[in-house]
């Protein structure tokens, strides 16, 4: 009870502070679609396997990668997890290189048993975040002119509060939903000056985008039982194609100022479309995991997933976007212990890579990633508290054709606590 007590405070405190922001971090690539896409599989255990989810379940594990896990469990025990993630940036062109960091709280997630054969979840994660701030200075000394700057800065994104629910169907098969309600807004601006000139107007253009809706994920999982006690588990996800409900706010104006201290002031208004109402496009996603499994030894997976993002449409109007792939193979080890054993052999160990194409093409290259990743687990003793830490080291975009390329380093660390709610005391 204590630690839920704990785990209480910690969710308030959360609540009260959170802006599901790469607070500090800069990253170009976010300006387009709806940002940098976070996925479904944050929990840190699955970080520090590379991401594999779709066919994981363990009845310690709220996995919102695939609903049907849900259906493993413990049905006397509830379980609490939360996460945070630390994540540095080196961005890098042909001439130049920056480097930003920053962290945030990355899930909160519940999960605990309604009867045998239906258990059900909450959480609380981001989808998607816009962060980037870009400064482009054009030379026009060669044409006796004064120098341009295009100031490209975002912020913002969305979040998503799910609720999940497995059904254990005979032995080996689970059927799962989540329902997502999903909610935030992006903020992105383009302003041009003239730096070396008072005497020429400016321009700012401003938008501003606030969705608010609800998607839904399935999932399937099976069990096939191997000798000595081993277990392959096959999974399956699916989600449909949403059109989510947003307004937009667009500003275009004439401004002077904005640069070296001088204070930036509108002088006229060229557009301004208030509240526009309409959708954005979600599009189907389709998925494929399975793991290998020896009940408290070790276990290997691998995920592909794929999402059919050039169906992306913004009020209508249908964007570049191309379809996205993610391939992620995994697992864990956990030596052979006792209760006495030290801390190092009851520790469990993993190790993952995730390679993903992105659904940004630009100038005729995709904008891939790459991680590797290893993680542990320290258990408390006469408890079934862990801390688990993740790392990741990678990659995304390139330096081809004057792109950027940002190499990453992000630190997951998470809790997660298991107490025993429902179970019944027998007296003699």
């Amino acid at each position: 009870m204590k630690k839920f007590k704990l785990l209480i405070i910690i969710t308030i405190v959360a609540f009260s502070n959170i802006v599901y922001a790469q607070s500090g971090i800069n990253s170009p690539y976010s300006r387009y679609g709806l940002g940098d896409l976070h996925g479904e599989n944050v929990n840190a255990q699955l970080q520090g396997m590379g991401g594999i989810s779709i066919g994981m379940s363990d009845p310690t594990l709220v996995n919102p990668g695939n609903p049907a896990s849900y259906g493993a469990f413990d049905t006397t025990a509830i379980t609490f997890e939360a996460g945070i993630i630390g994540r540095q940036v080196n961005l890098r062109t042909n001439q130049l290189s920056e480097t930003s960091r920053g962290a945030t709280l990355n899930y909160l997630l519940v999960g605990f048993p309604v009867n045998k054969w239906w258990k059900t979840s909450f959480s609380l994660m981001p989808y998607s975040t816009v962060s980037y701030n870009v400064e482009i200075v054009v030379d026009m000394s060669e044409y006796n002119f004064s120098n341009i700057q295009n100031l490209l800065v975002g912020s913002g994104g969305i979040n998503r509060i799910n609720w999940g629910n497995a059904f254990k169907i005979g032995k080996n098969f689970r059927a799962g939903i989540d329902a997502s309600y999903i909610f935030g807004n992006g903020s992105r601006s383009s302003k041009i000056y003239f730096l070396d000139s008072l005497n020429i107007y400016g321009t700012s253009v401003v938008s501003n985008t606030r969705v608010s809706d609800f998607i839904f994920d399935y999932g399937f999982q099976y069990d096939v039982h191997l000798k000595n006690k081993d277990v392959l588990t096959l999974g399956l996800i699916y989600a449909n194609q949403f059109s989510i409900s947003a307004k937009n706010n667009y500003l275009a104006s004439t401004t002077t100022g904005g640069f070296y201290d001088v204070v930036e002031e509108n002088v006229d208004t060229i557009d301004y479309r208030p509240d526009q109402k309409g959708g954005l496009i979600v599009p189907q996603r389709l998925g494929f995991g399975a793991v290998y499994k020896k009940p408290g030894s070790y276990l290997v997976g691998a995920d592909i997933e794929w999402q059919e993002w050039s169906k992306y449409a913004a009020f209508g109007i249908p964007d570049t976007l191309q379809n996205t792939l993610r391939i992620s193979v995994g697992g864990q080890y956990l030596p052979k212990h006792t209760n006495i054993s030290s801390l190092f052999k009851r520790m469990t160990y993993r190790l993952g890579a995730r390679y993903e194409q992105s659904y940004l093409k630009v100038n005729g290259n995709t904008i891939d990633e790459f991680g590797i990743s290893f993680g542990v687990s320290f258990p408390m003793k006469k408890s079934k508290t862990a801390i688990d830490l993740s790392f990741e080291v990678g990659k995304s975009g390139t330096l081809k054709d004057n792109l950027i390329q940002e190499n990453f380093f992000n630190i997951n660390f998470g809790i997660s606590i298991q107490e025993n709610w429902f179970y019944k005391r027998k007296y003699n």
